[in-house]
Parts: structure tokens; C-alpha cells; sequence
């Protein structure tokens, strides 16, 4: 028996197929995008996971301290100076003076593997590891992946966990000079040792060398915490013969009975010329004239221009030698970019003589002193001031002048020589003049009362000092800023380094202050207060003053020093200051 379908029911069976397979497909699809949005998700949670682990890897720190107590078990502290909890995974434990250099693994158990954050654990304290007295390398991993590593080194002969070392420097010691020893001390137990400190140095020689002179150690005596190091040092003076090997060695102690290993080294006597053969080589060049004398500048920055005898210029000559040196001329010379011509930078017309005889001329941007006929005489280990006010002058010709190269030359029975490296700048028309210098009176731009060094001055005694900050071009319309500094340079040797008077300057929150350096020299600065039109005194005495006391070195022998004065800042016009006097102080034995 047959079936036959009509055309209507063909169609509507076609009509459901078709709309089967749509929905199968359309289904496919679907979770074909369902399995790729999974997929995007896991991808986005990994690269999430992937980045807070990173995140935490970068501020996880920590630091760690290792030592033994004293029945050699190891201790081995992680202080977290971090934000996070850190996890230590692994303990790894080097012994470096093993020819294969063999490295042992410990996992660290879980109850000290955590550390908080500003906390510090001991990560082995229930584990038990005898550590025999070697030189280990310790290195800890947190689960995160950081490495840490220190080095732990026991000494046999220490008692109680100090370890001492010894090194000389230098090791190679011109005979004569100094040699210092230090002393490195380390508590390489768990608990604080106190009262830490050295025993008497003694010393050895392997021909006649000895010690001269000598210091206490420094510092004298420190608690030492667990797995702490200090540093004494002594300082002593040899001499014996080139070869000689001067062996010193010691010991710490501390409370307790606690006493290190003995410790020594070697420092090796030498001749200045030995090249370490034991006999004294040949110089076969000298170039250094002992005799030639010495120059230092006082300089304006910027020069300005003015119409009067302003501009304060001066070049101090030192003897640096026990003989007596004659000086017949003494010259500073200007040089700058687009000076042709017969155009002059100064110009001497009403010049002001204020140390030395008047002997001044100005030939072209040339500010000179000569008297061959009656030279100047400079006695032995002293100094000789030669400075003047002139009119400084640009010329029409150029409007300012940027950078202007300064030299000195004297010229001397030693020879003639010269001192380059010094620079200033000048303005067209009405400019700032800005000067340094000493001055008796305080706050004064008086010609009589400039000076740019001082003799005579005692050993040991407490000088009175006004330094001075002007502006000399006495026009009011013209001025430097608010904010600029007097910085005074005081050398080394000088102490009790005192302000006595603030005279013009900043007494707020930018008031003077003095900074002693590490070479014993000292700097003052101090600041122009805020101002809006003139910053220093007033027109007719635009200057200002810092007066303060020093006391000389205690010295046996004629002895100079050079103090610094300088000054930064900017004019009104937008020209930057740069004012420098090189200052000679005379300290005569008695």
C-alpha cells in the first residue's frame, strides 16, 4: 500500500526541516560564542592573576641577618620592611671554601615561612642546623621569587660570636706620613653584645721601622645587636727604612668575657720616588718652580657701566717662599667677543687707588699697575694687595657682553706668570655693579674702606669679619633681585664660626645659616629678603653686610689662607650676578 503526499503537505514539511536545521545552526553559533567569551574571560582573569602577583613581587622587600649563637645554630632573620606578608619557600646554604662549593637545600616549614609586614622572624627557629665555623653564602627565596643572599662567616678562635678582620691603608706608606688601621668588628650571634670594643693595637717590623706618632681608636666602645659590624680606625705616623714591613695586629672584646679572633696586616715602607724595588729611583723631570708667586683675583659680576670710578678690580699676589720677591707690574686683561678697534672696556679717567701705590693705567681693556723704577716688595710667606676702582665702559658699539674672559699677569724677579679661568659680563648704558668684598666699616661702598686681604692676624685669636654685598653703580633704577646670596667660603682651620650681625638680609625663614663641610672648612649664605625695587640698603649706600667671627689656627709658622666670597643671583634687567673675591688671610707665627 502506497502513500502519496499533496503538494501542501510536501511544502510543509519542507517548512519544518528547514526551520530545524536554522535552529541547529543558530544553537552552534551561539555556543560557539559562548566558548569564546569563556575563553576571553579566563584570558582576562589570567592576565589579572598574572598582574597581582607581579604587583606583589615588586613590593614585596625585605632584608635578612644571619648568625649563630653560641652552640653554632644557624639564625637566619627576615625583617619585611615591605607592605605585603612575605612567604620564605627555600633555604640554601653555600660553603665557599669547598673546592666543589657544595649547596644544600632546606624547605622552610610553614609555621616560620610568614612574615607581617614590619615584623622580623627567625624562618629556621624550629629547625635545628649546626653550622661548623666556615664561610657560607645564605640564600633565601620567597615564594614570590625574590632572592636574598648574605654571607656568614665563622671564625674558629672567636668567643661568643665576635669576628674581627684588620686592613692598613695604605698598604704601600710613604716613610713619614700616615697609615690608618681599621678595624672591622661584627657580633655574629643572635643577641647584643655591649661594651664592644679594641684592644691595644701592637705593631711589628721586619727591619727598623716604627711608630712616631699616634691616635685613639674611634669610635671608643659600641653595643653591637646581633649580626651588626662596627668600624674602628686608628691613625699612626711611621718611618723607617724603604722595605720595611710594619705588621700590626689586635683583638676585640666585649662584656661578658666575649673576646675575637686576632686579626693583622701589613703596610710596606716606601721612598716618595720607590717604584717598590727598595732603592730610589731617578726624577728625570722636575717642573714645578716652588718660587713662582701666586695670584688671586677680585672680580665684579657683571661689571655694569657707569660714568664715575665704580668697578672694583683687584689681583692679590702671595709669596710662597722664604725669600724676598720683587713685583715692578701687575696687570688684569678683559677679553670678550666683538672687541675691535681701539674701544677700551675701562677707563681709568678718576681712577680710585685702594691697596698700593697709585701706579694705574688702563691701556686697552687692560687694567695694569707697573713701577719698574720702585718695585713693591713682598716678604717671605706674606701677601701683597693691589686693587682699584675704574670706570667700566662697553662702548656703543655692543649693547651687553655676555661672557668677558679675565686673566691676571705679574711680573716678578721670579719671572712673569699668569692666571687664567675667571670671567664676567658688562651691560650698555646704567647697569648693576656687583661686588664682594671686605670692608672695615659695616655697609660701606667707601673706596678707603675696601679690602681684599688681611695680615697680621694671630694664631688663635677670634677675628671680627663684615663682608659686604654691593651694588656700586649707585643708580637706583637699576638694582639686584630679591632672593639673591652672599656665600662666604671659610677655610679649613678656622673654627668657632659665629654670626654676629645681619645687616640688610633675609631674617626669616631664609635667615643666614653656616654648614660645616667634612674637611673642616665652613660656608655661610645668606639671602636678599623679598623686595620689589632696590634689595640693598638704600641709593646712596646700596650694599649689604654680613659681620661675623672666626678663630684662627694655632699655627708655629707663617701660614695663608684663602677665603672665598662669592654671590648668585640675577639684576633687574635679567643678567645673572657672579661676583668673586679671593680673599688672603695672613696668619703670622709668633
Amino acid at each position: 500500500m502506497t502513500h502519496s503526499f499533496s503538494p501542501d503537505s510536501r511544502r510543509g514539511i519542507s517548512s519544518v526541516v528547514g526551520a530545524l536545521i536554522f535552529t541547529v545552526l543558530m544553537i552552534a553559533g551561539f555556543s560557539a560564542m559562548s566558548l569564546a567569551l569563556d575563553s576571553q574571560t579566563d584570558i582576562v582573569n589570567t592576565q589579572r592573576v598574572v598582574a597581582a602577583v607581579e604587583l606583589q613581587a615588586q613590593q614585596e622587600e625585605f632584608v635578612i641577618q644571619v648568625s649563630t649563637n653560641v652552640n653554632n645554630i644557624l639564625n637566619v632573620t627576615i625583617d619585611n620592611i615591605g607592605q605585603n606578608p612575605v612567604q620564605i619557600s627555600h633555604l640554601f646554604i653555600t660553603n665557599k671554601t669547598m673546592a666543589s662549593q657544595p649547596v644544600q637545600d632546606f624547605f622552610i616549614n610553614f609555621d616560620d615561612a610568614y612574615v607581617s609586614p614590619a615584623h622580623q622572624s627567625n624562618v629556621v627557629s624550629t629547625q635545628t642546623l649546626y653550622m661548623i665555623p666556615d664561610i657560607y653564602d645564605i640564600k633565601v627565596i620567597s615564594s614570590l621569587g625574590t632572592v636574598k643572599i648574605a654571607e656568614l662567616n665563622m671564625i674558629s678562635g672567636s668567643t661568643n660570636g665576635l669576628r674581627s678582620e684588620l686592613i692598613t691603608d695604605p698598604p704601600d706608606v710613604i716613610i713619614g706620613q700616615n697609615v690608618t688601621v681599621a678595624m672591622i668588628v661584627t657580633n655574629t650571634g643572635d643577641s647584643t653584645i655591649t661594651n664592644v670594643h679594641p684592644n691595644s693595637l701592637t705593631f711589628s717590623s721586619t727591619g727598623i721601622g716604627s711608630v712616631i706618632a699616634s691616635s685613639s681608636y674611634t669610635p671608643t666602645a659600641v653595643d653591637l645587636n646581633g649580626g651588626a659590624s662596627v668600624m674602628f680606625s686608628w691613625d699612626y705616623q711611621v718611618t723607617g727604612n724603604s722595605g720595611d714591613n710594619l705588621t700590626f695586629s689586635s683583638f676585640a672584646t666585649g662584656e661578658g668575657g666575649k673576646i675575637s679572633n686576632t686579626v693583622s696586616d701589613v703596610s710596606t715602607l716606601r721612598l716618595p720616588t720607590d717604584g717598590g724595588t727598595g732603592q730610589v729611583q731617578i726624577d728625570v723631570l722636575t717642573d714645578e718652580l716652588l718660587a713662582r708667586p701666586q695670584l688671586f683675583l677680585t672680580i665684579p659680576g657683571p661689571a655694569g657701566e657707569a660714568s664715575s670710578a665704580k668697578s672694583l678690580w683687584g689681583v692679590n699676589v702671595v709669596n710662597p717662599v722664604n725669600s724676598t720677591m720683587k713685583v715692578t707690574k701687575v696687570s688684569v686683561i678683559l677679553m670678550g667677543p666683538g672687541l675691535t678697534g681701539s674701544s677700551s672696556l675701562v677707563d681709568c679717567s678718576g681712577h680710585v687707588a685702594i691697596e698700593g701705590p697709585d701706579n694705574w693705567t688702563c691701556p686697552v681693556n687692560t687694567i695694569m699697575w707697573e713701577n719698574v723704577a720702585t718695585p713693591i716688595i713682598i716678604p717671605p710667606f706674606s701677601v701683597k694687595s693691589f686693587s682699584v676702582q675704574v670706570v667700566p665702559n662697553l662702548g656703543n658699539s655692543i649693547s651687553t657682553m655676555e661672557a668677558m674672559m679675565v686673566q691676571a699677569n705679574v711680573f716678578s724677579n721670579s719671572g712673569a706668570f699668569g692666571k687664567s679661568g675667571y670671567q664676567s659680563t658688562m651691560l650698555d648704558g646704567n647697569g648693576v655693579i656687583s661686588s664682594v668684598y671686605l670692608s672695615n666699616v659695616v655697609d660701606s661702598v667707601a673706596s678707603s674702606n675696601m679690602k681684599t686681604s688681611r695680615s697680621g692676624i694671630t694664631p688663635n685669636s677670634t677675628q671680627t669679619f663684615n663682608v659686604v654685598f654691593a651694588d656700586l653703580d649707585g643708580v637706583d633704577t637699576t638694582y639686584i633681585k630679591s632672593c639673591g646670596q652672599l656665600v662666604i667660603n671659610v677655610p679649613k682651620g678656622w673654627t668657632e664660626v659665629t654670626i654676629l650681625n645681619n645687616y640688610g638680609f633675609d631674617t626669616g625663614a631664609n635667615a643666614p645659616t653656616i654648614v660645616a663641610f667634612g674637611d673642616g672648612s665652613h660656608q655661610i649664605t645668606a639671602t636678599l629678603p623679598s623686595c620689589t625695587t632696590a634689595c640693598m640698603g638704600t641709593t646712596a649706600n646700596p650694599s649689604n653686610t654680613i659681620q661675623f667671627s672666626a678663630k684662627a689656627p694655632d699655627i708655629t709658622n707663617d701660614q695663608m689662607y684663602v677665603m672665598y666670597i662669592l654671590a648668585i643671583g640675577e639684576t633687574s634687567n635679567n643678567f645673572t650676578l657672579g661676583p668673586v673675591s679671593e680673599v688672603v688671610l695672613q696668619v703670622d707665627s709668633p
